[in-house]
């Protein structure tokens, strides 16, 4: 398996860009299955990070209110929270370490793009931040009840606007962000975009933002929403178009 190497900041947090997150997604798919890159087309993410990172998979409702897509367990942990419908109420569950938990929620029909991404993003911690949680730092973070042995990783955390100056960057956001970005590159790898692209007609501005928004989310069988992020990310789309501006 292709090991990623960068630097870090005094926390153990990842210090890594956008181009570079992109250049990590292509190697890993390329290592993962070096005919995939012949031309765009979907990654299948299960293999990817079952039998590719070697992580296993479990699911739960991590919430009462689908506050959490995903989980990723960096430790043995017999107090992992989730909730029991059946029985309204909170309780513990066992997971081992390098575990993604999606929540179950995502398992109904029409969450096959939102349940794609979540495994993209939750490997991608595991790709990533694990060093970090382990570490005696990643041990203060806020993001669990039980030190760093997982992170819950909530939906409204599932896209930060980089291009954005009121945007806060804490080592908790850059986290996310890094999840975010590298998930992306591995279902929508950077020089499969730009084949596509190249096969795209030129089209009036708001035409063409459609049209190739939509054209990136079928054939890499994610959302409208992620395909047009990606695309906004590459360069392909103004970084101030809204995707409501466009979709709405």
């Amino acid at each position: 398996m292709y090991n990623p190497e960068f630097h870090t900041n005094q926390n153990g947090v990842p210090i890594i860009s956008g181009a570079d997150l992109d250049i990590i997604g292509e190697r890993l798919v390329f290592d993962f299955s070096p005919d995939l890159m012949c031309a765009p087309r979907e990654i299948d993410i299960d293999r990817f990070v079952i039998n590719y990172l070697g992580m296993k998979q479990d699911f739960f409702y991590l919430s009462h209110c689908g506050v959490y897509l995903g989980m990723t367990v960096f430790l043995d942990s017999n107090t992992i929270p989730v909730y029991i419908p059946e029985l309204n109420q909170a309780e513990y569950a066992s997971a081992k370490a390098r575990t993604v938990i999606i929540d179950q929620s995502l398992m109904e029909d029409d969450q096959e793009h939102r349940y794609r991404f979540t495994m993209g993003h939750e490997g991608s911690h595991g790709i990533l931040h694990t060093p970090y949680f382990l570490s005696d730092v990643g041990r203060g973070i806020p993001y669990s009840q039980e030190y760093s042995k997982f992170i819950r990783c909530r939906a409204d955390n599932y896209r930060f606007d980089i291009h954005s100056p009121s945007t806060r960057w804490t080592d908790a956001k850059r986290i996310e962000w890094q999840a975010n970005r590298l998930s992306s590159a591995i279902l929508m790898p950077k020089c499969m975009v730009s084949m596509l692209m190249a096969q795209m007609p030129n089209r009036g501005e708001v035409d063409r933002t459609r049209s190739i928004s939509e054209n990136v989310s079928e054939v890499f069988n994610v959302s409208l929403e992620a395909a047009f992020y990606r695309l906004k990310d590459l360069g392909y789309l103004d970084k101030d178009l809204g995707f409501q501006d466009v979709f709405s």
